[in-house]
């Protein structure tokens, strides 16, 4: 899973320092990889209403790739609204204008790059809901299997998770002012640092959120 993540956070490096692309088309697309990360939270939250058991036929290959195509769908739909407040320091900063965003969105490293991105997100996803539930018969009850794992824990985790990845956009803003100031010197460096950072938080949720404050930490 950790390999997903990895591909997510270095997808909107490859436009930025393989083909030339532009600051701005980085942090819109950093934004909406931060988006597809609460996405990802939400969307792999457990609750006790969550079927434990599915349909055989939802094991086939054919199922399988269709959740996960409209998974990518919803998910990148959905990224991109918020995509839209967590990117708006990119124009605050002076980093983006308005008359960027037609020619950047039609490009197509800036699309095809997206939607890989939402696409390794929905794989996720659907790894995330194929660990905790078991394969029963057709016509079985969604609740025959039982609970794999631990429900309430996992909702705790996802509770901290959730308050770490609201963390990590606030320094999405940080990120924005000093590509702003510091120009070339910041563009060789930041992006990377800031990749190397939600790695760092996906590879290592534990350490990762025991560096945030307490109040983001709470649990309960």
């Amino acid at each position: 899973m950790i390999a997903l993540d990895v591909l997510r956070h270095a997808l909107p490096l490859i436009p930025l320092y393989l083909w030339r692309g532009s600051i701005t088309s980085y942090l819109l697309l950093t934004a909406f990889d931060l988006s597809l990360g609460l996405m990802l939270i939400v969307g792999t939250t457990r609750d006790r209403s969550d079927p434990t058991t599915v349909d055989p036929r939802a094991t086939l290959l054919t199922s399988r790739l269709m959740a996960v195509f409209v998974l990518a769908i919803f998910f990148g739909i959905i990224a991109a609204i918020i995509s839209v407040p967590i990117g708006m320091p990119a124009f605050i900063f002076g980093l983006a204008t308005a008359g960027d965003l037609p020619a950047l969105l039609s490009h197509p490293s800036f699309w095809v790059t997206a939607a890989i991105m939402a696409l390794t997100t929905a794989i996720r996803a659907q790894q995330s809901f194929e660990s905790v539930t078991t394969p029963g018969e057709r016509g079985t009850s969604p609740h025959a299997a039982p609970v794999i794992g631990d429900i309430e824990a996992d909702r705790r985790r996802s509770k901290a998770a959730n308050a770490a990845q609201v963390t990590i956009i606030a320094t999405y803003v940080a990120l924005s002012y000093f590509l702003s100031n510091f120009g070339q010197r910041g563009f060789f460096i930041l992006p990377i640092l800031f990749a190397a950072l939600l790695v760092f938080y996906d590879a290592r949720p534990d350490l990762a959120q025991r560096i945030f404050p307490r109040l983001w930490r709470e649990t309960r």
